[in-house]
Parts: C-alpha cells; sequence; structure tokens
C-alpha cells in the first residue's frame, strides 16, 4: 500500500494522540497501580468508583468512591480526580482496606470524598499531569464531527516549565509543523493543568497574523519550520 504524505502525517497525528496516555505520572503508592473498572455504586447519586489494582493479581484491587460534584455542585474534571487518587496512594495512611466494607465482589471499598476535597483545595499536580492535559486540547478524536483547525502532530517537554507541541493542519502535505511553546506553571511557578486557551485562540492569532510576533528568531528545532512562544502571552508573566 503506498500512502500518501497527507495519509502519513495523519499517522502521525494519532501516535502522539495514543502516546498521550502513557505521559502522566502512575497511579503510585507503595507500588503502581492500574485502573482495573470503573464503575457507578448503588444508591450513591454523584459519586463514581474507581477500581485499582497491580496488574498482576485481582486480590490486590481497592475500589475508591471519589465524587463527581464539589460542595457547590460544580463538576470535578477528571484530572482533579486522578490527581487525588495519586496524591492519597502516595499516603500510606490511605490504606485502612481491612477494616473497610466490600462489594458484590469482595473488593474493599474506601470513600475517597474527603481526600478529594482536600485536594481540590490545595492540588499537588505532577509536572506530566500539565504536559498530557496541554496536549490532549489539541489532540482531537478520531472521528469527530468536524475536522480540527489545528493538529497535533507531536509534543516535546522541554523543561519543567514548558513544552512544545507540533501542529499542523489536517491538509499538511510537504510542509513541517510549527512549534508552539506553552507554559506548565503559572506565574507562580504552581503547575497548570487543564485548558490553557490557546486551543481556542491559536487559529485566531494564525489568521490576523498576530502570532507572528511571537516567533522565536533564534529558535533551532529541526522538528518543525518554526517557533512561537506563547508562554508570557498566556501567564501574563
Amino acid at each position: 500500500m503506498q500512502w500518501s504524505k497527507v495519509g502519513l502525517s495523519g499517522l502521525q497525528s494519532q501516535l502522539a494522540r495514543e502516546m498521550l496516555s502513557w505521559v502522566a505520572a502512575p497511579l503510585t503508592g507503595q507500588v503502581s497501580r492500574l485502573v482495573r473498572g470503573v464503575v457507578e455504586p448503588d444508591g450513591r447519586s454523584g459519586t463514581g468508583r474507581v477500581i485499582l489494582w497491580d496488574g498482576r493479581s485481582l486480590g490486590t484491587s481497592v475500589a475508591y468512591d471519589v465524587p463527581l460534584v464539589d460542595g457547590h455542585g460544580g463538576n470535578i474534571s477528571p484530572g482533579d480526580l486522578v490527581g487525588a487518587l495519586r496524591h492519597g496512594l502516595a499516603d500510606p495512611d490511605t490504606d485502612c482496606t481491612g477494616t473497610s466494607a466490600r462489594d458484590a465482589f469482595g473488593i474493599p471499598v474506601l470513600d475517597a470524598t474527603t481526600l478529594v476535597y482536600d485536594f481540590i483545595e490545595h492540588p499537588q499536580f505532577h509536572i506530566t499531569d500539565a504536559l498530557a492535559a496541554v496536549g490532549a486540547a489539541f489532540a482531537a478524536p478520531l472521528e469527530a464531527d468536524e475536522p480540527p483547525e489545528l493538529r497535533m502532530r507531536g509534543f516535546l517537554l522541554l523543561d519543567d516549565r514548558t513544552c512544545r507541541l507540533y501542529l499542523d493542519t489536517p491538509e499538511s502535505e510537504d510542509v513541517p509543523p510549527i512549534g508552539i511553546d506553552l507554559p506548565l506553571r503559572d506565574e507562580h511557578g504552581a503547575i497548570l493543568v487543564g485548558a490553557t486557551g490557546a486551543s481556542a485562540a491559536l487559529p485566531t492569532l494564525l489568521e490576523t497574523g498576530e502570532l507572528e510576533r511571537m516567533r522565536k528568531g533564534d529558535a533551532q528545532d529541526p522538528y518543525c519550520s518554526a517557533v512561537y512562544d506563547l508562554v508570557s502571552w498566556l501567564t501574563g508573566a
């Protein structure tokens, strides 16, 4: 089979999108944890149950009941829930499965409501969470109703404050992607996890020519045709 330039660029974009799931720090405590299942606990409206195990023995499974909404009725993002679980697993006092109730499969169940609420008040994300969140904003699903205006072809963690996304359009052929530098921390040094606004603003910046003012003239990057620095523009630093 002979692949066209457009087809190959689509495969590259798909590779970058799929690899995002391996970017963020794993759910790790005394041992690494994988997700065994996500279910809805009976009789607990507004709560999700995440079941973790070590990937080898089902007997290591522990279920965590996590709130889906905060005390004000707003939704809690999946990224916050993952961060809260990771933070809790790092604390040996969180594991009290010996006295926990068990579900119909014999899996001990822990109520993680307080853990999640405390995390929301004082979040402690990992820098890789920020990298995954920024990339996900440009990683369109395989079957979208409308093609994305910009498509992620790749990504690179530059340091503990900045990442570079390599973007193009779905119609790109021989033209290399452009590099966009985005912040992973705010002006105070706190890790940013969530939408930075870049995915919504970039098409307009490109169309109006404003992006050109952010070009890094001295950037030497063989993976792209030009680099544009949006760090200061997004953080105000």
